[in-house]
């Protein structure tokens, strides 16, 4: 015979520790949600910094003006991607905006044009900047499939 627990609420917290713990969570969550404007300008790559190089095409470029400089790509899967805990994860080709440096001249990008970009996350601020781009020829065919699946 099953006895029913009745030192558990049914949210899972035991009432007997007050609510501490729950409040710190859901700021911690709240916080990691939150985006940041990243380091420095010209600051160099933190050591909890990973670079990744990616092939995208351009959807949307930054709003003249706005306070966060963010372009918006369609990327190809990058399968080496390591997650915060420091798995190799993967990421599968989606579409994100991500924030450029703004000393990275954007002139003579278009919606539409497909480039190399250099990747830097850095799960302790946490950001996903792109430090590099580069345009590539208008004939380079992107895979922009889901990616091979962990």
């Amino acid at each position: 015979m099953l006895r029913e627990r009745t030192d558990i609420t049914l949210d899972g917290c035991d009432p007997r520790r007050g609510r501490a713990p729950a409040l710190l969570l859901l700021s911690l969550l709240a916080a990691g949600g939150c985006r940041s404007s990243g380091p420095p300008e010209g600051a160099p790559p933190s050591p909890s910094s990973r670079r990744y190089p990616v092939r995208a095409e351009v959807v949307r470029l930054p709003e003249p003006g706005a306070p966060l400089r963010e372009l918006v790509l369609r990327h190809e899967a990058i399968p080496d991607f390591v997650g915060q805990d420091g798995r190799v994860v993967g990421m599968e080709a989606m579409v994100m905006p991500l924030e450029v440096s703004r000393s990275l001249p954007l002139d003579g990008v278009r919606a539409g044009d497909k480039v190399e970009i250099v990747l830097e996350v850095d799960w302790a601020r946490p950001s996903y900047r792109v430090v590099q781009l580069r345009p590539l020829p208008p004939s380079t065919v992107l895979d922009l499939g889901r990616g091979p699946s962990r």
